[in-house]
């Protein structure tokens, strides 16, 4: 009985508000996403977690969704992006590249064929063509509407939730391939600057970064805790990318006391809630993550 009782709490969220730390705020998802996100269990129960981990007020880590919210919608598609806000959590990964008449759009991959209906690369096609393609048709035929989002669309939505919610998300840019003025002008223009963070590892692409945005918030690749140090003293990064497998106590001490942050990837077969309770106890400071409940309930694990 409380378990559907909850459900039907959320659906009702779902269907209308969002919710941040006891308050309805002004955040819509669209009508027709919201009654279909309603039908799905796992989506309802995964809200209602996460509306919990925030009216906690003291998440123990910062909650990242790789390519947005592809657990319930096609990957760094808008819709992705909606449910990523709606479900509150701190930043959105997406990756950027570009069109051969040289438009910023969402897409992760190189070639076109594996989420859209398109072939080949994208940087072969142009802008025009790359939007007539369907970017959800083969996720489920509900987004078969769903175009490759601009970057400057992109940037319109979060910051049209950032001026409505009482929570602020930010995005974790993958620069695969950017125009890096561009990039930046987008993120000042939407007042996204400050809060992102951009995942760059290419030092000419880290220097014309650098050049138009000197407090960008940039955050490299670590493959070695031995160059900590280096990276650290030399790139001034916000925090640094690691590989799962090399997360420890004594790395995670040793960059914040750089003043570094340490985010990681918990795909695959880390994706579970005790590789992600080691994670939270060791320090680490944001998880990107396919499944956010996971999160959750490692995070509730811990309090108890």
């Amino acid at each position: 009985m409380k378990l559907l009782l909850t459900l039907t709490i959320c659906a009702l969220f779902l269907a209308g508000n969002s919710y941040v730390s006891g308050k309805t705020t002004e955040f819509r998802l669209p009508p027709k996403l919201a009654d279909y996100l309603a039908s799905k269990p796992e989506y309802v129960k995964t809200k209602a977690e996460m509306m919990k981990f925030r009216a906690a007020k003291t998440p123990v880590v910062g909650v990242a969704v790789h390519r947005a919210a592809n657990e319930f919608a096609p990957e760094n598609t808008l819709a992705a992006m909606q449910i990523a806000l709606d479900l509150e959590v701190d930043y959105i990964e997406m990756d950027v590249r570009q069109t051969k008449d040289c438009k910023s759009l969402i897409l992760h991959d190189g070639n076109l064929d594996r989420t859209t209906n398109g072939k080949g690369p994208l940087k072969d096609v142009n802008f025009d063509e790359a939007r007539a393609l369907s970017a959800g048709l083969w996720f489920d035929p509900f987004y078969a509407s769903e175009k490759i989002p601009t970057l400057e669309e992109s940037c319109a939505l979060l910051a049209d939730h950032n001026k409505k919610s009482g929570h602020k998300t930010y995005f974790y840019v993958d620069c695969k391939d950017i125009n890096a003025k561009v990039l930046i002008d987008n993120l000042i223009q939407y007042h996204l600057l400050e809060g992102s963070v951009l995942y760059i590892n290419k030092a000419e692409q880290i220097d014309q970064i650098r050049a138009i945005a000197p407090k960008a918030k940039i955050l490299p690749g670590l493959r070695s805790g031995k160059d900590l140090n280096k990276i650290a003293d030399t790139l001034h990064p916000y925090a640094l990318d690691v590989n799962w497998k090399d997360l420890s106590k004594e790395l995670i001490d040793k960059a914040h006391a750089k003043g570094v942050k340490i985010f990681s990837d918990g795909f695959g077969e880390d994706m579970n809630i005790e590789s992600y309770q080691k994670a939270i106890k060791l320090g680490i400071d944001v998880i990107s993550t396919n499944k956010v409940s996971v999160i959750y309930e490692a995070v509730v694990k811990i309090s108890k």
